[in-house]
C-alpha cells in the first residue's frame, strides 16, 4: 500500500504491490487500479501488509509407537509464539504428548520454536475429514482438516532426544555419583547432567554413539574420581529414550 501526498495537496491511498528492485536499489510499485492517479516525484510512504502468522504450524507424521499407548499418527506442533498451555484435539478428542520426563500430557508449554508430537491412539479412526484444532487452554488459536495438513518427514521428527535414567546402584557404600557425561563417539564433544537422588536427565542429538561416564565423590571424605558407564548408542524414533548408567 503506498500513501501518497501529491502535487495538489490532499492524502490518496494506493493498493499495489512491488514489482521489482532497480540496481540503484530502488523498486518499482504496480497499483492495483488503472485510474490510479500518482506522479513521478510525489512524495510517498509504503505501508507492508502481509497476513499475520498463526501462533502455531501443523504437520503430521505417521510413524508406530508402541508407548505409552499404541500409536500410527501424531501431530506435530511448531511454535510461532510462545503458548502456554498447548493441547490438542482430533475431532473433539483431546490428546497427549510427552514430557521431558516421557509423562503423557494433555497441555504442554510450547516454547517460541519448540516443537510438540500429539499422537493419536491406534484406536481412532483417521480420516481426512476429521478437524484438528489447538488450544491455548480454553482459547482456540488453530484449526485444520487432517488430510490438508502437510507431512513431516520422520528424519526431522526427532533430532534431538530426552535421554534419562537411573544409577546402578544408585551408591557404593559411601561413594555417590555427581554427574554423568556423555561423549560422542565420531566429534569428543562431551555432553554433561548433574545427578540429582540418583536420576538424570539431558537432551543429546539423536542418531549418533555416545561413551557414557560418572563423575563420583565420596561423603564423608571428599575424594571424587570418574568411572565408566557403557555405551549409548542413540537411533530412536520417540521423543524420549530411557539409559540408566551402570558404573
Amino acid at each position: 500500500m503506498v500513501t501518497t501526498a501529491g502535487p495538489k495537496g490532499g492524502v490518496l491511498v494506493v493498493e499495489g504491490q512491488v514489482e521489482r528492485l532497480t540496481g540503484a536499489g530502488k523498486f518499482v510499485v504496480a497499483p492495483n487500479r488503472d485510474d490510479a492517479i500518482v506522479d513521478v516525484g510525489d512524495r510517498v510512504m509504503i505501508v507492508v501488509i502481509d497476513k499475520l502468522q498463526s501462533e502455531v504450524s501443523l504437520q503430521t507424521l505417521k510413524h508406530r509407537v508402541t508407548s505409552p499407548f499404541p500409536s500410527n499418527w501424531a501431530i506435530v506442533v511448531r511454535g510461532n509464539a510462545y503458548v502456554a498451555k498447548c493441547g490438542v484435539y482430533y475431532d473433539g478428542r483431546q490428546l497427549t504428548a510427552l514430557d521431558p520426563a516421557g509423562v503423557a500430557r494433555y497441555e504442554l508449554p510450547l516454547p517460541r520454536d519448540g516443537v510438540l508430537n500429539f499422537r493419536i491412539p491406534e484406536a481412532v479412526n483417521v480420516d481426512n475429514e476429521s478437524m484438528v484444532e489447538v488450544r491455548d487452554g480454553a482459547r482456540s488459536i488453530a484449526m485444520e482438516k487432517f488430510g490438508t495438513i502437510a507431512a513431516t518427514p520422520l528424519k526431522e521428527a526427532y533430532p534431538t532426544v530426552t535421554v534419562s535414567g537411573r544409577f546402578s546402584p544408585v551408591n557404593k557404600a559411601d561413594t555417590y555419583p555427581s554427574s554423568v557425561g556423555f561423549t560422542n563417539s565420531a566429534t569428543g564433544q562431551v555432553y554433561l547432567s548433574i545427578v540429582t537422588n540418583g536420576e538424570y536427565s539431558i537432551q543429546l542429538p539423536n542418531r549418533e554413539s555416545y561413551q557414557a561416564s560418572v563423575s563420583w565423590n565420596t561423603i564423608p571424605g571428599n575424594k571424587t574420581g570418574t568411572a565408566q558407564a557403557g555405551t549409548l548408542s542413540l537411533n530412536t524414533d520417540d521423543h524420549a529414550y530411557s539409559f540408566d548408567a551402570n558404573w
